[in-house]
């Protein structure tokens, strides 16, 4: 099994993630790890609706507490997170900072 490189994608408040060596929007991947700064409810999310309807891909959900909280998450392993679609993550305010780990 060929292990894929990870990439690094970033956003600060709100829109979609752009790839921090390319400027390229991030689409149709898997989240390996989130490293957000801030504060509130982030939402990350990687979701289409197939013709039939079928909704693929997935959506993660975590909130930062105080005004200076930092969080890490790890989705182990070689697997990640799948995500489907642009990769957008929804912030409460755009001093939040969140970099993703993907690929």
């Amino acid at each position: 099994m060929t292990e894929t490189p990870l990439r690094t994608g970033y956003v600060a408040g709100s829109g979609p993630v752009l790839d921090l060596t390319t400027g390229v929007t991030v689409s149709d991947t898997r989240i390996r790890g989130i490293h957000a700064a801030g504060v509130g409810t982030i939402l990350i999310t990687g979701v289409s609706t197939s013709p039939s309807g079928s909704v693929k891909g997935s959506n993660i959900q975590f909130v930062l507490t105080a005004a200076n909280d930092t969080q890490y998450l790890s989705f182990g392993g070689s697997l990640g997170i799948r995500m489907d679609s642009v990769v957008k993550v929804s912030a409460p305010v755009s001093a939040t900072y969140t970099t993703i780990f993907y690929g």
